[in-house]
């Protein structure tokens, strides 16, 4: 099947413009040895062990294609994404059509993201108490004028979020973050979502993106969820091995591993 949602085709490394390959993130060997990726379906999967690269790699992505950074700090302003902005410098993206809508998203930095709304909701509130005070001897029509920035804030955070990501459980915040701001004709890329999810909720979220995707999206997502693994019309890419390799659902290792405990749970658990 040919799909009309891609934006993002092809990924190729610069190796030859790299100044200093003996540096991380380019000592990787999976970065070392990175051949040309291609995207042929809406769904991309990076599978593969802690440590391979998966992360790196994405998040070079991510900031090569200037997608913005769900997280409690911008792209620029994060430390730990320095190195993934070095590398973003040296990969190609090769473009169907470049989309603006989408956003890049590590599971690990989504309570950093729910402090900021927090942060962005009381700077607001404090800001509209300020001009209460400094205007009280001018117009309405000045205050008013004043205020409105900050109301438009309040009233984009409540329209979205309701009173707060805050204020729920953290797998209720995630879906109800996505729900409010996955758009049709966008490029999402996902670091582990599934960490704050139970497995009913994986596949709640799993529906989303499959409506997603019927709505004009593109997603490259990392994951160590076997039910995430299986999501339709997804190309799977393994990490495994000091390189990258297109592999099958069914060739998987964690699938079997989880197939295999599951099957006999004390053949593992004895060797504990």
């Amino acid at each position: 099947m040919r799909w009309n949602c891609m934006f993002l085709n092809k990924l190729e490394f610069n190796r030859g413009n790299c100044s200093n390959e003996a540096a991380y993130p380019f000592d990787l060997p999976v970065i070392q040895t990175l051949e040309p990726m291609y995207f042929h379906t809406p769904i991309t999967i990076f599978v593969g062990e802690n440590g391979s690269g998966k992360s790196t790699l994405l998040q070079g992505m991510a900031a090569e294609a200037d997608l913005p950074n769900i997280g409690r700090t911008d792209w620029g302003l994060d430390p730990f994404l320095k190195s993934s902005i070095q590398l973003s410098s040296l990969l190609k993206l090769t473009w169907k059509v470049k989309t603006k809508k989408g956003f890049f998203l590590r599971a690990e930095d989504f309570i950093g993201f729910t402090i900021r709304l927090k942060q962005m909701k009381e700077e607001a509130q404090n800001e509209l108490s300020r001009i209460e005070h400094e205007y009280r001897d001018r117009s309405s029509y000045a205050k008013s004028l004043a205020a409105l920035p900050h109301n438009r804030t309040l009233h984009e955070l409540k329209q979205r979020y309701e009173d707060g990501l805050e204020f729920r459980s953290h797998g209720e915040s995630f879906l109800d973050f996505f729900e409010a701001n996955i758009k049709p004709n966008g490029l999402y890329m996902l670091d582990e979502p599934e960490t704050p999810l139970s497995p009913m909720r994986q596949l709640a979220f799993m529906s989303m993106i499959i409506d997603s995707i019927n709505n004009g999206s593109q997603y490259i997502i990392i994951t160590h969820s076997p039910l995430l693994m299986a999501l339709p019309h997804s190309t799977i890419y393994s990490f495994n091995d000091h390189h990258i390799s297109q592999i099958q659902y069914d060739e998987i290792e964690h699938v079997n591993l989880m197939r295999q405990f599951l099957d006999a749970p004390e053949r593992f658990l004895k060797h504990l």
